[in-house]
């Protein structure tokens, strides 16, 4: 998770309003540290290894990756907080690392968990002290805190100190001040993290209003089925690098296709498993164990395949289980990530 606040100088001079909201080329990112002896040994570690990104504006792009893949790293750099070792990094058609002052009155940074708020004030208190800070004119503080309040559904506790609120208020408060100065471009950093389905399903709600209202939003989280109803686009970093990009449905024929076959059973040998592979349409064939069960997931590209077909040629097997769904966001997930690392 990302913890930064915002100064923001308001901007004398826009960017260009034409091409993407983000344009990233070979950004490399290393970190160095010491240890050993007398911290004598230096260390390097490469947490962006050469990404290229495009993000269009008015888009709603999701970065989904294991923990350590650099999706944090990337978000710093974007959002100014970080420079890259190398590379260039444009936002809004500003370069990040020559006119970050620029870039920033024009971005918002929208974090989870407790930090970032003042628990002893009310909302609308915090959110006039971060008006100030983001450089929102005094004329107009009061008219869009009371806006910003009603878009994330707080205006009844406006006035309620923050230390009595939920973590669903409060998450709404985060995004109720990453709005405040009305940014072109938004950044999310695990949104839903930790909150109850209701709470959840509302943030989802306002993250769609904002994209309808024509703020680009890049999010980033860990669960698939939110980044599946939500992005428009998605890309898939890992070690550091970016193993794909693409729509959801592109994704899926990427790792072998929209349909997906399981079949449960026990004691599947190898001739069985070379025989499935074979099948038309078969472009993968995962097995999983679960005690002395053993379950085998099957990516198909073709429409003519039946569960039926499969079970048959399995048909030695006693309490065979085969059934077929759609495959997921979060497959294409597993599928991409279990690649690189092998």
């Amino acid at each position: 998770m990302l913890d930064a606040t915002f100064i923001f100088v308001w901007p004398t001079l826009a960017g260009p309003m034409d091409g993407p909201a983000i344009r990233v080329r070979d950004v490399k990112r290393t970190y160095e540290s010491r240890k050993g002896f007398f911290f004598q040994e230096k260390v390097r570690t490469e947490a962006l290894r050469g990404v290229d990104l495009e993000v269009a504006r008015g888009e709603l792009f999701g970065l989904l990756g294991p923990n350590g893949a650099g999706k944090t790293t990337l978000v710093k750099v974007l959002s100014t907080l970080l420079l890259p070792t190398s590379g260039s990094v444009e936002v809004l058609g500003i370069d990040v690392a020559k006119d970050p002052r620029r870039v920033r009155p024009r971005i918002g940074l929208v974090l989870g968990g407790e930090r970032g708020l003042y628990n002893r004030i009310s909302a609308r208190e915090n959110l006039r002290y971060f008006s100030d800070l983001y450089g929102v004119p005094p004329s107009q503080q009061g008219r869009r805190i009371d806006e910003v309040l009603a878009t994330v559904g707080l205006t009844e506790a406006a006035d309620r100190r923050v230390e009595e609120f939920s973590r669903g208020m409060k998450q709404k408060l985060h995004l109720a001040r990453g709005i405040l100065h009305e940014p072109e471009l938004l950044f999310l950093d695990e949104p839903t993290i930790g909150l109850d389905p209701k709470s959840a399903r509302e943030m989802r709600k306002l993250i769609r209003s904002l994209v309808a209202k024509g703020v680009t939003v890049l999010l980033t989280s860990h669960y698939m089925f939110e980044a599946e109803e939500l992005c428009h686009r998605v890309a898939v970093l890992s070690r550091g690098r970016i193993v794909a990009r693409d729509t959801v449905q592109g994704l899926r024929r990427l790792v072998g296709g929209d349909r997906t076959m399981e079949v449960e059973g026990y004691g599947f040998d190898d001739a069985e498993l070379r025989a499935l592979k074979a099948l038309p349409g078969v472009s993968r064939v995962v097995t999983e164990e679960f005690g002395p069960r053993q379950r085998l997931t099957l990516r198909i590209r073709s429409m003519d395949l039946t569960t039926g077909e499969v079970a048959g040629l399995l048909r030695a097997h006693r309490g065979l289980e085969v059934k077929e769904r759609r495959t997921t966001l979060e497959d294409v997930y597993l599928d991409l990530v279990e690649e690189e690392a092998s």
